[in-house]
């Protein structure tokens, strides 16, 4: 679930990083057969008044500041979801580091596996046999 949220995030914020795209930048309706007004040598309608970077960047700091208010106007919900948090990074870091062991000793065990393998003299058959052996 979490994978779907950053990835919807992330969509989100390279959609809005990405230029125009050209269709985008011109009026489009759609007349005589669905055929638009500017292939039909039609004047195109007034395009939509253009949003600089400054008025985005100023719709974004008042989100960012509404969003930092949110906890001084719901002081309950603030209180229980830093609970949660603590109980998630608790849980996390203790199952976390119970996986980080068994992996290691893992890693450890098929290091002394492979080290303790016997080597193949000339004289002896590999101890695999081959898969064409019956062809």
């Amino acid at each position: 679930m979490s994978f779907i949220l950053r990835a919807a995030f992330w969509l989100t914020v390279l959609a809005f990083l990405l230029p125009a795209a050209g269709d985008e930048t011109s009026a489009r309706t759609a007349d005589a057969g669905g055929f638009t007004a500017a292939s039909l040598g039609a004047p195109p309608e007034p395009a939509e008044p253009q949003m600089g970077a400054g008025e985005a960047l100023t719709m974004a700091a008042r989100s960012a500041q509404d969003v930092m208010g949110f906890c001084g106007r719901n002081p309950d919900i603030c209180e229980r979801s830093h609970a949660i948090l603590g109980h998630v990074m608790r849980q996390t870091t203790h199952y976390g580091g119970m996986a980080l062991v068994w992996l290691t000793d893992k890693a450890k065990e098929q290091q002394q596996d492979s080290t303790a393998l016997p080597v193949a003299t000339p004289g002896r058959q590999a101890l695999a046999p081959s898969l064409f052996a019956g062809a």
